[in-house]
């Protein structure tokens, strides 16, 4: 596995031992440094083996393999032209794109970009589901397309920061921005801040795959569409396995798999918006939801504004009323919750504001669409 995906390729090793454990042993040999404590494994095109798991092989590496017959599966979505390759087991980046553009709308945002490079598959397949989903609501994207990947290693970071430099501070803001994947962000984020855009109050950016090392060492916090590592990882043992017991299984197959959901950071935690009493309305929101809720009547007197005023105010600029709003921002909060896993039903009940956990799982049911249960477990 390439270096640079370690970080959200991770979760595949947990999907890995999940199969293993259910009564399919294997032994696994992986390249991880570890600082000269163990001796080094090198998995290329003279390994040997009963299988492979990898992550964008060389055309060299393949035709070797192929030639030992050991069978393999793809854990990329890239393929290279004309080579038998493996069969895959991939992010569903159609349906990752879809649920960006579900996330941004959401946000009440009219102007949308996408960060594209045209020279990789998965970010055509992630752009093709948000500008479907974005058209099916009405909007148009534009498409800022910085072929990274062709650019010579030596020259690829400085390059890639002056095009998008270059090329988002022509953005008109608010304007929702989602990026082909964390990384695209980060650079994003970085341009946009040379360009003088607030990051998110004047572009919200989204990325894919929850890289716990880009997300979490950005300024702001990346938000990011989650990888489904482990279920992926769980597959491809799968997968792997049944061609190792001697199924031959088509070098086309591909089997998709939905992402588990976004995790919401502070990249697109604030969107300063036209009318600037929705935007201090919406700030309003997102402080009360932590420690309860807030009315629709007290939200018009703390923004000074009458009650009717406030909610033409919010049909203009989110296409909702300011109680559809403070019930999905509470419900994205309480969901937020549920995903980390840590805390019991009740407590995330009192401290939202409810008076026990039946409380909280109707209004969940009613907003979501979905149980808390449900919730938690995707």
């Amino acid at each position: 596995m390439a270096d640079w995906a370690q970080g959200f390729g991770y979760r595949l090793f947990g999907g890995i031992l999940d199969y293993i454990r259910s009564g399919h042993p294997m032994t696994l040999e992986f390249e991880q440094p570890s600082g000269g404590d163990l001796p080094p494994v090198r998995i290329s095109r003279g390994w040997k083996g009963d299988g492979l798991l990898v992550f964008r092989p060389r055309a060299d590496e393949l035709a070797a393999w192929k030639k030992l017959g050991i069978p393999g599966v793809n854990l990329s979505t890239e393929q290279i032209p004309g080579t038998a390759g493996f069969p895959r087991v991939t992010l569903d980046n159609r349906r990752a794109g879809e649920m960006a553009a579900d996330h941004l709308l959401a946000m009440g945002l009219r102007n949308f970009a996408y960060l594209h490079d045209s020279n990789r598959f998965y970010a055509a397949e992630r752009l093709a589901g948000f500008r479907d989903r974005l058209a099916a609501a009405g909007f148009g994207v534009e498409v800022i397309d910085i072929p990274a990947s062709t650019f010579k290693p030596s020259q690829r970071a400085n390059q890639f920061h002056r095009m998008a430099c270059h090329r988002l501070s022509a953005l008109k803001p608010p304007c929702g921005l989602f990026a082909k994947d964390d990384i695209a962000a980060v650079v994003a984020i970085r341009a946009l801040r040379q360009a003088g855009r607030r990051v998110p109050e004047d572009v919200p950016v989204l990325g894919v795959a929850d890289d716990i090392v880009y997300c979490l060492a950005t300024t702001p916090p990346l938000s990011s569409i989650r990888f489904p590592g482990r279920a992926v990882g769980h597959e491809a043992a799968r997968l792997l396995d049944r061609q190792m017991g001697g199924e031959r299984i088509d070098a086309r197959e591909r089997i998709q798999i939905p992402p588990r959901g976004i995790v919401r950071r502070e990249s697109t935690g604030r969107v300063e918006y036209p009318d600037p009493v929705v935007t201090r309305a919406i700030a309003t929101i997102g402080e009360r939801i932590k420690t309860g809720t807030v009315a629709a009547g007290d939200l018009a007197r703390l923004a000074g504004v009458p009650r009717e005023s406030l909610r033409l105010r919010f049909q203009e600029t989110l296409g909702r009323s300011p109680k559809q709003e403070i019930d999905r921002l509470r419900a994205e909060h309480i969901g937020e919750q549920l995903r980390r896993g840590v805390e019991p039903l009740e407590q995330i009940a009192e401290a939202c504001g409810f008076g026990g956990s039946d409380d909280l799982c109707r209004f969940f049911k009613r907003v979501k669409g979905c149980t808390a249960g449900e919730w938690r477990r995707r």
